[in-house]
């Protein structure tokens, strides 16, 4: 983080090894923007899925769209929910992008405070609606409690207004909001 250089809203760095990934916004934005072409397209129904990062619009028929939640640990799923218009839903993990160093599980999501990873979480979900950002906020909102970790999330999840989440730590253990255990259909 010494190595970045500020000037107005542009970053850079002297340091070539220097990277910066917006993917942690991305795919929610990217759901935000396919979302609105539809919609002005006057498409009624559709489920946009950008790299397990899914955006609701509409229902396909008389019921909600059904969404697995990835098991972190395993194959298949954990749990199914169901989504409703303008609602989103994100997980971050440790499950697809990291490596092994030494026996441990190195996952790409940086704890700010520390510059490390943490090895606490395996994967978070969580689910928003409303507005025209809520594929962003179901990207973005979840990285804040993947860092918190097991023993924080729910105070950083007030902090954030999200009422449906879902936590698995790296032992296996589920965590949930009252609202989110009532979304579980499976």
């Amino acid at each position: 983080m010494t190595d970045l250089r500020y000037d107005g809203n542009r970053v850079s760095s002297t340091n070539q090894a220097v990277m910066l990934d917006f993917g942690g916004y991305a795919k929610g934005y990217a759901l935000d923007r396919a979302a609105g072409i539809l919609r002005g397209a006057r498409v009624e129904a559709a489920l946009i899925n950008i790299g397990g990062n899914i955006l609701a619009i509409g229902q396909p028929g008389a019921h909600p769209w059904k969404v697995g939640i990835q098991n972190p640990r395993g194959a298949g799923t954990v749990a199914v929910v169901d989504l409703h218009d303008n609602e989103a839903i994100g997980t971050s993990g440790d499950y697809e992008r990291y490596f092994m160093q030494d026996g441990k599980r190195r996952p790409h999501i940086i704890d700010p405070r520390t510059g490390e990873t943490t090895d606490l979480v395996a994967s978070v979900t969580i689910i928003t609606s409303g507005g025209p950002d809520a594929g962003t906020r179901s990207d973005g909102h979840s990285k804040p409690l993947f860092v918190a970790g097991p023993r924080h999330w729910e105070a950083m999840a007030a902090r954030l207004g999200l009422g449906q989440v879902m936590l698995i730590d790296a032992g296996r253990n589920v965590y949930m909001t009252p609202a989110m255990r009532h979304r579980i259909s499976q």
